[in-house]
């Protein structure tokens, strides 16, 4: 028990910082109505950050190459440590928490939560998110040039 707790830890640790820019860009984007790359996206430190989430790596002004190949694998280790450091988090709740019933309930919660709510958002009406649509051409520009 002592081992799973001080693995635990140090799992924990260790992917934090990681797990925290994963979880803030992750959530600027889900709350985003407008995420679309284009012109003037990595400006803002948000758009930045993002971009290490979703492209794995950093924009810096003017041309650059990048090599995310290093980066990739440590997020696939950062998934197998969240993953294994939620496991242990379970197996200790389960063992070192006198009030067992509790625990599954909070467990149940949180598989069921999230299935009602999407639920409930499959039955909602249509919500328009605003969205860039692309803009018909002019009758100038759609003639050929001469």
């Amino acid at each position: 028990m002592k081992l799973l707790r001080r693995l635990h830890l140090y799992l924990g640790v260790f992917f934090a910082p990681l797990l925290i820019l994963f979880t803030v860009t992750g959530w600027w984007q889900t709350v985003s109505p407008n995420r679309n790359k284009g012109l003037g996206f990595g400006q803002s430190w948000i758009e930045k950050l993002s971009t290490i989430h979703i492209d794995q790596y950093y924009p810096l002004s003017g041309p650059h190459t990048y090599a995310t190949h290093a980066f990739k694998w440590l997020v696939v280790a950062m998934s197998i440590g969240l993953l294994l450091s939620l496991l242990l988090g379970l197996i200790l709740a389960f063992k070192g928490s006198p009030r067992k019933k509790s625990v599954i309930a909070a467990l149940l919660a949180g598989i069921l939560v999230p299935i009602v709510l999407l639920w409930i958002g499959e039955k909602a009406r249509p919500h328009r998110l605003p969205s860039p649509a692309l803009q018909p051409l002019s009758a100038v520009e759609a003639e050929p040039a001469r």
